[in-house]
């Protein structure tokens, strides 16, 4: 998945390299089998809240995730309990090949989206109890949100320029019902995304883990103290076109990048900045289509200090 376009919803085809079986063609022949059937595959980015939204195999274990959705929910909390002393809400449950994936938000901080994957046994009609993620994708997400903690003045900054752009053109974020249902990768607000390893921040990281009470000051410390990588942390400013069914604009997306790059005193990163359209496919909640920067071509890099 490319952090950098922006696309901060977990994608069919990532997610379906975990179970094997499966593949990224049923994004398509979903796409295909809705328009034969007269049902449009999108929906305004205002009425989203992961309706539609599937994964390879799903059909049997997401009907499965309703009627044990108690006993799922236990299994999750327990993971993230034993693993990383941290209390999560789990907000979706998607079924998928032999297993069920579950959307979680952190109860506190550090705020961040992620997902857990936990596996089933629908012959048997039971929760296996085997609970298990992405490499690093968990970590990666805790570690994102633990550089929101260390640079919090730095995104209140990007905030307020944030609802500024939305105050001066036609566009609003992302519904944060959207985010709870669909979102894993990390820190996550409604203009906005972080992504980024534990691998990127490694002190950082363990110092949480061995002390939840961290302050933020010694967090930023720690994180200052490595060498400014510009691949370190991916941020990216996304907005959706706010009337219904509207496409991207590009006139928007070169006025808004263009006062994005006068902006000050936001954290340290490599920046994508994307005008999004309004319509969002219900099957993957990604955007129908984009404007913005171009990954690894005209990414915005903030230096720390500028």
């Amino acid at each position: 998945m490319d952090w950098k376009r922006a696309r901060t919803i977990f994608t069919v085809c990532a997610l379906s390299a975990s179970f094997v079986l499966g593949g990224c063609g049923l994004t398509t022949n979903g796409t295909k089998q809705a328009q034969s059937e007269n049902v449009s595959p999108y929906i305004p980015v205002q009425d989203y809240v992961g309706q539609g939204y599937s994964l390879p195999n799903g059909e049997k274990t997401g009907e499965f995730a309703k009627t044990h959705r108690k006993e799922i929910i236990d299994q999750v909390n327990k993971f993230f309990k034993d693993k990383y002393d941290l209390e999560v809400t789990t907000h979706n449950l998607v079924g998928a090949t032999n297993a069920v994936v579950a959307f979680v938000e952190s109860k506190g901080e550090p705020h961040f989206h992620t997902s857990v994957i936990v596996g089933v046994d629908l012959a048997n009609q039971k929760v296996t109890g085997n609970v298990w993620a992405n490499e690093g994708a968990v970590e990666g997400a805790i570690t994102s949100g633990l550089y929101e903690m260390a640079y919090e003045e730095e995104f209140r900054n990007l905030d307020r320029f944030a609802e500024a752009v939305v105050k001066k053109y036609p566009v609003i974020g992302m519904p944060q019902q959207m985010i709870n249902h669909t979102v894993n990768v990390g820190y996550a607000a409604p203009y906005y995304s972080l992504s980024t390893s534990e691998l990127n921040f490694p002190e950082a990281y363990k110092a949480f883990m061995n002390n939840h009470n961290i302050s933020k000051q010694e967090l930023r410390t720690l994180i200052q103290k490595q060498p400014f990588d510009k691949n370190g942390i991916d941020i990216s400013l996304t907005f959706f076109m706010k009337e219904k069914h509207a496409s991207s604009n590009q006139k928007i997306a070169n006025e808004v990048i263009v006062e994005f790059k006068k902006l000050k005193k936001i954290a340290p990163g490599n920046y994508g900045v994307f005008i999004q359209s309004n319509d969002i496919i219900k099957r993957t909640g990604t955007e129908k289509n984009y404007k913005g920067t171009i990954p690894d071509k005209t990414d915005i890099i903030k230096i720390p200090g500028n």
